[in-house]
This record gives structure tokens, sequence and C-alpha cells, in this order.
């Protein structure tokens, strides 16, 4: 990974992505209401110019986060070990 890992950046991308899609739900909303209204169409078409870029790269961005494993899930302790642990008597 090229860059050091932030939660802080991840949850600004995060909020990003969700920002714009509720922007381009918003104008979506209004022009399923009226099909016919040019300026919902007009709202729209900017809604999704504005918004795509910046989320596309938020994603990018998150992308490598989603790649990252807990410290403690399986794949995480590399591969498995044929070595049995024996318990102590009680």
């Amino acid at each position: 990974m090229d860059q050091r890992f932030s939660n802080r950046q991840s949850l600004m991308d995060a909020a990003t992505v969700l920002a714009a899609r509720r922007a381009i739900d918003r104008e979506l909303a209004h022009l399923i209401a009226d099909p016919f209204d040019r300026e919902a169409a007009k709202r729209l078409h900017d809604a999704v110019g504005a918004n795509a870029d910046r989320a596309q790269e938020a994603l990018e961005r998150l992308m490598p986060v989603t790649e990252l494993r807990e410290p403690w899930a399986p794949e995480a302790l590399g591969p498995a070990t044929d070595t049995t642990r024996e318990e102590p008597a009680p």
C-alpha cells in the first residue's frame, strides 16, 4: 500500500461516497416523480457530473482498506500449522 492507512480518511471517503449517492438519489426521485420536468432532468445531470468523479476517487482510496484483515482473523495469521497443542492436565 502506497499510503499509510488512516481510519479518519477512510471515514471521510465513505461519507463522500454516501453524500454523492444521496445527492444523485434525491434528484433522481424528483425526476421519477415528474418524468417531464426538464429542470429535474438538468439537476440530475448536474448532480451526477458533480459527484461521480468525487465518489470514484473516494472509492479508489477505500479499495485497499477492504483488503485489510482483522489481526485475529484466521486468514491474517498465515498458513495453518500441523502442530497440535496439548492442554495441561488439571
